[in-house]
């Protein structure tokens, strides 16, 4: 989602990355709670949030206030489906549910650096690729410029949560782990980006333990 053809406001697109570092709480939350807590918490999180959208789409009340009033300006066009309509889970959504998904899957470390490194890297190829980006991927209608920057912005990113005591990772690990999210954060794959970079590049970090 970072580069692609702009359908918002560059300053919209903005809010929503500033929404992405905000979000850091959550692979936060795997490095300093216990595992079994923190698998708690997510997996809470993510329902609550998934009964929040289902809401929102489902209920004029809510739709009024979390669309029309509050957060709509900075939705993309597919995340606002047709009242009543088939289910359509908006980025955040699938943020919480990436990271309730790590929690149970991966070691602590894995799964905080993979969570973290696409929420820096993906804000990171937003304001690079909307603003730089000129050469674009075959098929892809991401940028070379905004996959650069994720890599780079997701790698610091890595080796910032190596340094936690306990994390278990080691620089090559975040390397691996910043170039595949990079990869797959730029491939049109037709699954949310939130969701799927997290898991991936969790798992290429895992095996590379």
């Amino acid at each position: 989602m970072s580069d692609s053809p702009p359908v918002l406001p560059y300053s919209a697109e903005l809010q929503r990355k500033a929404i992405h570092l905000g979000a850091l709480a959550l692979p936060a939350g795997l490095l300093v709670l216990p595992t079994p807590l923190a698998r708690i918490v997510l997996t809470s999180l993510a329902v609550m949030a998934v009964a929040l959208d289902i809401a929102r789409q489902r209920i004029p009340a809510v739709h009024e206030v979390l669309v029309e009033r509050a957060f709509g300006w900075m939705m993309r066009p597919e995340e606002i489906p047709a009242f009543g309509g088939p289910l359509v889970f908006n980025g955040g959504v699938w943020m919480f549910l990436s990271a309730a998904v790590c929690a149970w899957v991966f070691p602590p470390g894995v799964g905080a650096a993979a969570l973290a490194m696409l929420m820096v890297g993906d804000g990171a190829a937003a304001v690079v690729g909307r603003k730089l980006g000129r050469t674009k991927w075959p098929r892809s209608p991401k940028s070379v410029e905004g996959s650069s920057a994720y890599a780079v912005a997701a790698l610091g990113t890595g080796l910032a949560v190596a340094a936690w005591p306990g994390a278990g990772l080691t620089p090559l690990v975040c390397v691996i782990g910043a170039v595949t999210g990079a990869v797959l954060e730029a491939l049109p794959i037709p699954i949310n980006d939130n969701f799927r970079v997290p898991l991936l590049s969790g798992l290429a970090m895992w095996a590379a333990l």
